[in-house]
């Protein structure tokens, strides 16, 4: 029996431009992703589906180049909390100017909340720290919880523990609630989008027999051993949350097979819930 009593899972598409495609063309992909996604929701059999835009400049983007309805589709569906907003422009480093990036900031907290909405959380992935300086602009936009994903190739965890949260208090007093996760792809690693081949990621977490003809098996093996792990790490609390993309990469698209897997998996009597989440 364990402790952690639910799974969420945040499905998203890790924005690195540049990295795996020509720049124009990797725009092109995350305007198309939310088109995708848009499309998907519109169906009741998808209803359950969820999707994070993990940077504002994706939305950006797609905002001008989306028709009348597809933004009022976009606004209502970040309304009924099915698509998630995140209040990170870009995966800055701490070189980022703060000011600039404070006023971009303010600029779509005003134009959502034009809308009737209010933009409280931000996502970073493949980042392991943020300068002081981006804490207060997110602070200033009216951002209330920061969810942040490592690159755990290029620095681990603090306390020895996989994930934790703890509260940023600026010096004037305001605080941030930060979430220091996993690294943006251990739901691909765990399963949660069921894998074909196993790569260096996967093999450090789960050993080398991490692919499996029944994907849910593999998923249930995989999360069951993560979550002791986590426990016996003195993880404190009764959920914990896992990132996930459409596929092991960088500017994933969406995959309702990640819905589908989560579905099977739930019909286990034994194992712990999992819920998409934005």
């Amino acid at each position: 029996m364990h402790s952690i009593r639910k799974v969420y899972v945040i499905h998203h598409s890790h924005t690195d431009i540049g990295y795996t495609d020509l720049q124009e063309r990797i725009i092109d992909t995350q305007i198309n992703y939310i088109r995708t996604v848009i499309e998907l929701m519109e169906k009741p059999e998808n209803q359950d589906f969820r999707w994070t835009c993990e940077t504002l400049f994706c939305v950006e983007q797609f905002l001008k180049e989306a028709d009348d309805h597809e933004k009022a589709a976009l606004l209502r569906l970040i309304k009924d909390g099915k698509i998630g907003l995140s209040a990170s422009y870009f995966n800055f480093t701490d070189l980022v100017d703060c000011p600039i990036y404070q006023e971009r900031l303010l600029n779509w907290s005003d134009y959502f909340r034009q809308h009737d909405i209010k933009m409280q959380t931000a996502m970073i992935a493949d980042i392991n720290g943020i300068s002081m300086g981006q804490r207060d602009a997110l602070i200033k936009a009216g951002v209330e919880f920061l969810f942040t994903n490592i690159h755990c190739h290029h620095g681990m965890y603090p306390m020895y523990q996989n994930q934790n949260a703890y509260w940023w208090e600026n010096a004037e007093g305001e605080k941030l609630l930060v979430w220091n996760g996993e690294h943006y792809n251990i739901g691909n690693a765990l399963g949660i989008k069921p894998n074909t081949n196993v790569n260096y990621m996967i093999q450090n977490y789960m050993g080398d027999d991490s692919v499996n003809e029944n994907a849910v098996k593999t998923l249930y093996n995989n999360l069951d051993a993560y979550l002791t792990s986590c426990e016996n790490e003195g993880y404190p609390y009764d959920f914990i949350i896992t990132a996930v993309s459409g596929v092991f990469s960088d500017n994933a698209p969406p995959s309702l097979e990640i819905l589908h897997t989560i579905d099977a998996y739930n019909q286990l009597s034994e194992a712990v819930p999992i819920q998409m989440v934005s």
